[in-house]
């Protein structure tokens, strides 16, 4: 069985994703598919339009494909969606809570390898404000992050040729 996102999430995520453009009921799915690996059903979908144009949040909007209806955020839906970037502090606490809980309990990794990666997470999330309109910058930290996962690869094969 596939687990979806938490209940309740799937409102702030389509928000989110009509921040970025306007968009038809399956170019949504699609696009939660892309950010969450789990595709949400019609039966979810569809309701929760009508839901979020019935408070104003998002409206029809011109389509150059009259076969597609797209919705984009309205001004209410914009502030709603600013609203819901001052949670961001307890939407981080739960997702390191949620990440802990699957590396330390399930997976049962060292504490020291835990940290190193945690830290190296809580390293990319502070720096990708600093670096989001700088490109040089941004390329010089994926560079680093390909080689680092390069290095590691290869101890991985290394370990599974001595098996």
């Amino acid at each position: 069985m596939r687990i979806g996102i938490p209940k309740g999430l799937l409102y702030h995520i389509t928000l989110g994703i009509f921040k970025q453009k306007p968009m038809a009921g399956s170019e949504l799915v699609e696009s939660i598919e892309y950010y969450t690996d789990w595709r949400p059903s019609p039966g979810s979908i569809y309701p929760l339009l009508a839901k979020l144009q019935e408070q104003g949040l998002i409206e029809v909007t011109e389509s150059d494909d009259a076969s597609l209806k797209r919705y984009a955020l309205t001004p209410k839906g914009l502030e709603a969606v600013e609203e819901h970037r001052r949670h961001k502090p307890h939407l981080r606490s739960r997702y390191h809570s949620i990440q802990k809980i699957y590396w330390k309990l399930c997976e049962e990794i060292p504490e020291d390898l835990f940290e190193a990666q945690s830290h190296l997470l809580e390293i990319i999330e502070r720096i990708h404000i600093l670096i989001r309109n700088n490109p040089e910058a941004s390329l010089k930290i994926r560079n680093l992050l390909q080689e680092t996962t390069e290095q590691i690869r290869e101890i991985q094969s290394q370990l599974e040729r001595k098996k």
